[in-house]
């Protein structure tokens, strides 16, 4: 309840700052998004249409943004007085409404590997920056290669990598893979927004994808969140499930809580796992740490991970009651299970940084 009186009131902050100023979207230089200067977690979800129920739903499940082609301008109101952004495609109506508040970001077109030439792309991109150059623009790719090939149509990228076949013969971890050659292609710290399969069965593109198992929509989340992802998005509403659709509230709940020390101003230090399927990160904050780790695989794993800096301090794991445990020299010795995850934390949650505003 606490969390969700504070997204209100700083979505009302944000609503004050844009009717007084114009809403302006921007990025620091990790890739934080800002909104009027206030850091801001996006937790999206796309949709197929803007109904009460389902804003309703999507709300009490955790979310704060709506994306995708399923709803227009016309919406806005309405998502916003849900307490939600929006990243949706561009058109006129949109365009007109470019001032709402709610609007976060915009996405300029959906996978267009082998359907659209790059300089299309480009040149589409460049229009919309002068039409509106308060907000960023995304692309979303699927290949890999593709974040090199339409590099030049884009404010940050998003990935949509669905490893959850029916055969599950595609690994976890592509999720990460997709994300850091979106950076190799841009900079270190480009703004990468990434999405979560939770659609699947054999209903879905002729029964080729498998509805994923809570502990595989943690784990996808979690490789996201090792590889910094500045943004959470699931790809696609899908309440018809729902034992999925309820793990998918828990995992939501975990980012609103995790969100403070992920916007935080903080360095990223080395941390190391020695079994190659275990991936690790920590980041220090003001405030203390926070670590993270996933067992990529759907097999168990034993590790040793040694995180630079930590030293013998005893640490909190949040998900699992609160439970104490104490590294040794930065040292955990630690056994995983298929997809499972690990967060430690220490110190109190960060305050959420300002941007700096550049002379």
């Amino acid at each position: 309840m606490k969390q969700r009186l504070l997204i209100a009131v700083v979505l009302l902050m944000i609503t004050a700052a844009a009717m007084a100023q114009g809403n302006k979207v921007q990025f620091n230089e990790t890739g934080i998004v800002f909104v009027n200067g206030r850091a801001f977690f996006p937790i999206g979800i796309w949709i197929y249409g803007p109904d009460d129920h389902v804003l309703k739903d999507v709300q009490d499940k955790g979310f704060n943004t709506i994306i995708g082609n399923g709803f227009g301008a016309e919406h806005f109101d309405r998502i916003w007085q849900h307490n939600m952004m929006v990243v949706p495609f561009s058109n006129e109506q949109t365009l007109a409404a470019k001032e709402h508040p709610a609007l976060l970001a915009w996405y300029l077109t959906d996978e267009p590997e082998n359907r659209e030439k790059p300089e299309d792309v480009a040149a589409a991109y460049r229009q919309l920056k002068q039409q509106d150059p308060n907000h960023p623009i995304g692309l979303c790719h699927y290949l890999f290669e593709a974040f090199a090939t339409y590099k030049d149509g884009c404010d940050f990228s998003m990935s949509d990598v669905y490893p959850v076949t029916a055969n599950r013969d595609v690994p976890l971890r592509n999720v990460g893979i997709h994300m850091d050659q979106a950076r190799a292609v841009h900079h270190p710290n480009w703004p990468v927004w990434t999405y979560i399969q939770v659609f699947g069965g054999p209903d879905t593109d002729g029964g080729k994808w498998a509805v994923p198992e809570p502990e595989e929509i943690r784990c996808m989340t979690y490789i996201a969140l090792v590889h910094r992802a500045n943004a959470m998005l699931y790809f696609s509403y899908w309440a018809k499930e729902p034992r999925m659709w309820e793990s998918v509230g828990h995992v939501v709940s975990e980012l609103r809580q995790l969100t403070p020390s992920l916007i935080a101003d903080g360095e990223e230090r080395p941390a190391t796992s020695s079994a190659e399927q275990v991936q690790i990160r920590a980041k220090k904050v003001s405030t203390g740490w926070l670590i993270m780790a996933v067992n990529t695989e759907r097999s168990e794993a034993e590790t040793t991970l040694t995180i630079d800096g930590l030293g013998n301090q005893p640490l909190r794991m949040p998900f699992n009651g609160n439970r104490e445990v104490r590294a040794k020299d930065g040292v955990l010795q630690e056994r995983f299970g298929p997809c499972e995850v690990k967060v430690w934390g220490i110190g109190r949650a960060p305050t959420a940084p300002k941007l700096a505003q550049k002379q």
